[in-house]
């Protein structure tokens, strides 16, 4: 067969994402066209073992990746090739918030969990990929006109309380980290997080926490971001950190920290 420019273009954005549901692709590669003809192309692919489908979503969504085979033609590296079902759910609504998020020019740049492990992996090995502290998301975005790095975490369930402030007290080590922002799948969860939070928060850390809902923030998600930079509410600050170059992980390398960046003047 006989792989298009529009193929390459899925390929790279499967790289850059992980997986994109049918929906999606139609969206983003092929503009709309009807959804047979989407359908039919990815069943092609699929059949030729250049993509995956993977299945078990509430709304019975399919969501395709890239397989090996598409990665060697060069349109980007295959950073996650096993994808565990029980947090299914949990990937795909991450998916939809970064999606929201950077069609709205909220996140300015985004490097996903599995991106950020595999390239600790390459570099020192499955044990420290395990071990690091990694956010669901790491996001540049602004705050005052001032770029700010933000570790992103997606909460769908209650978390042990230790797990929490564990978590909480790595972060708080972090020098070059803005904000946490703790996007919660519900009052209860998002309750949970302050309380941890109260616990552990230090008073010389400039990193500020910043929680959410989900369903606000997929409805609207310029507010957290507007609320950040006029008040200080659940404990934002509105002092931001600059990034006044580009984040090291950017170009492949990933540092024992978070992105370098220094207090704007």
């Amino acid at each position: 067969m006989t792989i298009t420019q529009r193929d390459r273009k899925l390929f790279s954005h499967l790289s850059n994402y992980g997986m994109l549901t049918t929906k999606h692709v139609n969206e983003i590669i092929f503009g709309g066209i009807a959804i047979t003809t989407v359908l039919r192309r990815l069943r092609i692919l699929e059949e030729e073992k250049y993509l995956k489908r993977l299945v078990g979503l509430e709304s019975q969504d399919i969501l395709w990746t890239m397989t090996d085979k598409a990665a060697l033609l060069g349109e980007g590296e295959q950073f996650k090739r096993y994808w565990n079902k029980n947090l299914l759910e949990h990937d795909f609504k991450l998916l939809n918030l970064r999606l929201a998020l950077e069609k709205q020019g909220i996140a300015k740049s985004w490097i996903p969990e599995h991106k950020i492990r595999y390239l600790v992996f390459k570099k020192h090995g499955i044990e420290a990929a395990q071990k690091m502290l990694v956010p669901d998301g790491l996001m540049v975005t602004e705050v005052q006109t001032h770029k700010v790095s933000v570790a992103v975490e997606l909460e769908l369930s209650l978390k042990n309380k230790d797990r929490l402030e564990k978590n909480f007290s790595r972060y708080l080590e972090k020098k070059d980290l803005a904000y946490i922002w703790y996007i919660c799948q519900g009052p209860l969860i998002l309750n949970c997080v302050h309380k941890a939070w109260n616990a552990v928060k230090g008073y010389k850390s400039t990193i500020k926490l910043h929680s959410s809902l989900l369903t606000e923030v997929m409805q609207n998600p310029k507010a957290p971001w507007i609320e950040a930079a006029h008040s200080p509410a659940h404990g934002v600050s509105t002092k931001t950190i600059e990034i006044k170059s580009a984040p090291p992980w950017s170009s492949g390398e990933y540092p024992k920290t978070f992105p370098t960046s220094n207090a704007p003047p």
